[in-house]
């Protein structure tokens, strides 16, 4: 005899509720570093060339003031969306959330995951960062990347990770 209980959602345990991990405070550096650095070619090719433009002395002044103002708002934007982004490990699944404006928030089942792989770009490595890649069966591209965790850490997830996923197995 089949059985269907009904499921009172309140009581579900919420991963709100959960502590989640946050990243090294050198994330927050490399993202605040990479964000400024992709500034400097928008200022030499759109506000630099308004400089030679004579009769109307006023554009490179509004093209430097936008210029200054999408730069503050996009580090501003990068500043709070550090304190969002975070992980939490439950018995069953690893979550992750990022975006301070767009939220974003993503669970994995251990029984869903195929394998885990660690990344470190030139980047990553100058602040000794790395990604931790979860891939799930049927995907060519990862199911869930934590970019900005410390290699130790990674390691130590990658290694949880695989030994839940090989009780599944």
């Amino acid at each position: 005899m089949m059985t269907n209980q009904t499921i009172d959602v309140p009581q579900l345990p919420s991963v709100e509720s959960s502590s989640f991990q946050k990243h090294p405070k050198r994330f927050l550096n490399k993202k605040l570093i990479a964000k400024t650095l992709l500034f400097i070619p928008l200022l030499a090719t759109v506000v630099v060339p308004f400089f030679a433009v004579e009769e109307e002395p006023w554009i490179w002044k509004v093209a430097l003031v936008l210029w200054l103002v999408l730069l503050l708002l996009t580090i501003f934007m990068a500043y709070k969306e550090y304190f969002v982004r975070g992980y939490v490990l439950r018995e069953h699944d690893i979550t992750y959330r990022k975006g301070w404006l767009f939220h974003h928030q993503t669970t994995v089942p251990f029984n869903r995951i195929q394998h885990t792989e660690i990344n470190h770009g030139p980047i990553d490595r100058m602040f000794t960062l790395c990604e931790l890649e979860i891939f799930t069966a049927g995907g060519s591209s990862s199911d869930l990347s934590i970019s900005g965790l410390d290699p130790v850490d990674a390691q130590k997830l990658k290694e949880y990770i695989s030994s839940k996923t090989s009780t599944y197995a």
